[in-house]
């Protein structure tokens, strides 16, 4: 049965730091009670082909497949069904986003939506312009904003190129992070947001598409380097506590030199 040591050195120092409030032994726990049972992935359905924005009778664009038109759940006579939820507190000083029981109110804005006229290409839509209803919330089909640094946005491109524009690893989302490994620097491939925040955290050695994408990234052939000044750094009282918690710091090998 795999443990904690089987996994690869830098998996290994970043599992136990995502998971330091466990302490040693139940990280190494979970490693072994994870044999056999890969994770899931994000769960959202891959849409079929072409994905296009039509523009509704309510002024806003919305992102289309086949015949489901993915910001609304069902279609009803009226056309289909939108829902969009909003909540807030009233304070002392006025309306805020904290949410407080005693002052919370909401409000649900339910309409229906017909699609008028051609498909356009979903990146010529503007963001501003662009459906924000339905179950997907953030994490929708449409595809993610330039990067705000340029080498970010050249590397974008040389992924979309090389591997297509969908995520690297559940194929579903569009990819808009560009992933890298921590350890080598190199990067591994590109990742919707919601696979990018979840992916180190697989406790597999392998027999898993998270474990089996960290293990033999999808980008290794195009030996891409991840600028060093962006690769990220946590916080010093972040680390501090990894460390208090651990009782030794499992990253410090791999930190930039200060």
């Amino acid at each position: 049965m795999p443990n904690l040591n089987d996994l690869p050195p830098y998996r290994r120092a970043k599992l136990l730091w995502d998971y330091a409030h466990f302490g040693v032994w139940r990280v190494d726990q979970m490693v072994r009670e994870a044999a056999g049972k890969p994770c899931h992935l994000n769960g959202v359905p891959v849409p079929d082909p072409p994905r296009v924005a039509v523009l509704g009778d309510d002024g806003r664009f919305h992102l289309m497949s086949g015949d489901q038109m993915h910001c609304s759940k069902k279609q009803a006579g009226q056309g289909w069904e939108h829902r969009q939820y909003c909540s807030w507190s009233v304070g002392d000083a006025g309306p805020t986003q904290e949410r407080d029981p005693a002052q919370h109110q909401a409000l649900e804005h339910r309409w229906f939506v017909k699609a008028e006229g051609d498909g356009l290409p979903l990146g010529s839509v503007q963001v501003e312009l662009r459906c924000a209803g339905g179950g997907y919330g953030g994490f929708h089909f449409w595809p993610p904003p330039p990067a705000k640094t340029p080498v970010i946005r050249r590397l974008r491109a040389v992924l979309v190129e090389a591997l297509g524009p969908d995520c690297h690893l559940c194929r579903a989302l569009p990819g808009a992070m560009v992933d890298h490994d921590y350890a080598t620097g190199m990067i591994r491939g590109l990742l919707c947001r919601l696979c990018n925040r979840v992916v180190e955290e697989c406790p597999h050695v392998d027999n898993c598409a998270k474990a089996d994408y960290m293990n033999n990234p999808p980008a290794a052939h195009l030996a891409l380097p991840y600028p060093r000044y962006l690769a990220w750094e946590p916080k010093k009282s972040t680390r501090n506590r990894k460390i208090e918690l651990l009782g030794f710091d499992p990253l410090a090998e791999w930190r930039s030199p200060r």
